[in-house]
């Protein structure tokens, strides 16, 4: 089923309005986006992940062996790009009406990151997000379901970005010793402000081609 002009930016609309009013609560999801975007990460450089947690204040933790130093590197990058990643992605498939396809994959990589969650607050987001993305496919018309699609994609998007955001404010509060941008000057020796930068830049990126995607201002050749 194809969206109308008025469902992406009307589902844009939302998902900025909950990105913003309720990100005490739904920041959990991006939590969880983020620590899977480690766990991808990991898995593609030829690592395992051993846990991943949430905790209090959106605060979360990938543990993964077997990476070799440039496998460590993109590990610790996968993280604050994740969620851009997965809504840039999700935004080119639903331009091509792949909108079941978009939701399923949510499902498996929720489940992915479940079997790796390793406390309740974990599983409590994982299970929450994916119940609600079950719920839609098996109840909702065709109409809820590219509605809701769309929100999800714009959320992501908005997410990442402003996670992001989240991160910059951490670092200007000042005493940063646990960040990833933190962890990736210890390792590279570089500024952790050039890699918050870079998360800062790419997040933005990655909204803008997402909403050029599915505004149909752009077609990218998918093969």
């Amino acid at each position: 089923m194809h969206a109308s002009q008025f469902v992406v930016v009307g589902s844009g609309l939302i998902a900025l309005v909950i990105s913003v009013i309720l990100w005490p609560v739904v920041g959990y999801a991006i939590t969880v986006v983020h620590e899977g975007g480690h766990a991808l990460a990991a898995s593609m450089m030829g690592g395992t992940v051993t846990s991943l947690t949430v905790g209090p204040g959106h605060n979360g933790e990938t543990r993964a062996k077997g990476l070799g130093p440039l496998g460590a590197f993109v590990f610790l990058l996968g993280g604050y790009v994740g969620p851009s990643v997965f809504g840039a992605a999700g935004a080119m498939l639903l331009t091509r009406d792949h909108v079941r396809m978009v939701l399923w994959l949510s499902v498996f990589f929720l489940l992915l990151a479940l079997l790796a969650s390793a406390n309740y607050v974990a599983r409590a987001a994982i299970v929450l997000v994916g119940a609600l993305i079950v719920l839609v496919i098996r109840r909702a018309s065709d109409g809820q379901e590219v509605f809701f699609a769309y929100t999800w994609i714009w959320f992501l998007l908005f997410g990442g970005f402003g996670h992001v955001l989240v991160l910059q404010q951490v670092r200007s509060a000042g005493g940063d010793t646990m960040t990833d941008a933190y962890q990736l000057r210890r390792m590279t020796f570089l500024p952790a402000s050039l890699f918050s930068g870079v998360f800062w830049l790419f997040s933005a990126a990655a909204l803008v081609f997402g909403a050029v995607v599915m505004l149909h201002l752009y077609h990218p050749h998918l093969a």
